[in-house]
């Protein structure tokens, strides 16, 4: 239920939004904004639902009604959701929610609304005709905007929400929800560093068979061999791993997608590995263990392994050549080692 999820996760997100509903003072339009992988958009759903619910209980959503279950599964007919996770919200799309929400409710309740998921990767043009829908937004009418970057979005814009900021997901709540989708307690660990989205965790625990996917065992093999963990060598890594897949994945457009997923979650493991190092004390799997036990001593170097991974992250990005991005990460890190003469 998403009501235990925000209660448990998010207490002083749930509490406004209980409050709202408790005293029939629900804004126009809000803003959910936090970090990536915070429960915005279940708070979304959550909020659409306890303006819509036909049995609603303590003035919020039942959440098992028929239009509850309606909203939830995206089919109920005054509820318009613009997704903008992995392509651009275009102007076009905004103004179509402006066109059918300027006609007659279609169902009973009379009320409509509109979810724009990652408000920020809305074009310019998008935002302005947004803000013009903000401005008049009609009668019954709610919008609900989310974003893991504000700062992206048009100040016009922020100003005309009731802005509801959400806090960091904790490691251990990623942790248990890798445990819940299946995984081992020793996976689990890697898991809560990999996973920043929980919509993101299908991509690492396969949802039908519970077990780790090839994506995930990938970027572990990557640390691995990156530690010369379990008799495995270092050698040239970016060529050994093959980052374009080509030999595995006939599908370019589909490659480019599954390294979008890979090469972070494999930064975020080396990432992890230098703050392990320098604290010394691990979790996970026994080799990996082991390689934080041999670690040494020379703090500087894993705080720079740690920068790295961090910059080499951020340009993981669809418009970046992610081989050159991998040859500059091992460059990077080979130089590293040649300076404190490993």
């Amino acid at each position: 239920m998403i009501k235990d999820l925000l209660e448990e996760q998010q207490p002083v997100v749930y509490k406004a939004l209980e409050n709202a509903c408790r005293e029939d003072r629900i804004s126009s339009a809000y803003l959910f904004t936090g970090p990536k992988g915070t429960p915005k958009y279940d708070a979304a759903v959550f909020l659409a639902q306890s303006i819509l619910c036909e049995n609603k209980k303590d003035s919020m959503a039942c959440e098992t009604c028929n239009t509850c279950r309606r909203v939830r599964e995206g089919k109920y007919a005054d509820l318009i959701v613009l997704d903008g996770r992995r392509d651009s919200i275009s102007k076009e799309s905004v103004d179509a929610v402006q066109e059918q929400f300027s006609r007659t409710a279609v169902e009973k309740a009379g009320q409509r609304v509109y979810i724009i998921r990652c408000a920020e990767n809305a074009t310019v043009s998008a935002q302005n005709s947004m803000l013009k829908f903000l401005e008049e937004p009609g009668r019954g009418v709610t919008a609900i905007l989310t974003s893991n970057n504000s700062d992206r979005i048009l100040p016009t814009i922020l100003s005309r929400c009731t802005v509801i900021p959400f806090v960091p997901m904790s490691a251990e709540a990623f942790r248990q929800q890798a445990i819940d989708a299946g995984a081992s307690k020793t996976d689990a660990c890697f898991l809560a560093q990999i996973v920043k989205d929980r919509d993101d965790m299908q991509f690492f625990i396969d949802p039908e068979t519970k077990e780790t996917t090839p994506l995930y065992k990938h970027a572990e093999g990557m640390l691995k061999e990156y530690l010369n963990a379990e008799g495995m060598h270092r050698k040239e890594l970016p060529a050994d791993y093959e980052v374009s897949w080509s030999s595995q994945q006939k599908d370019t457009s589909k490659a480019k997608e599954e390294n979008l997923l890979v090469l972070p979650a494999f930064f975020d493991l080396l990432g992890m590995y230098g703050r392990d190092a320098i604290r010394h004390d691990a979790e996970g799997p026994a080799w990996y263990i082991e390689a934080v036990k041999h670690a040494s001593q020379d703090g500087a170097y894993y705080a720079e392994i740690i920068r790295i991974a961090a910059e080499e992250k951020d340009l993981c990005t669809r418009y970046n050549d992610l081989n050159l991005v991998m040859y500059q990460t091992f460059y990077r890190l080979e130089e590293l080692d040649h300076e404190r003469g490993l």
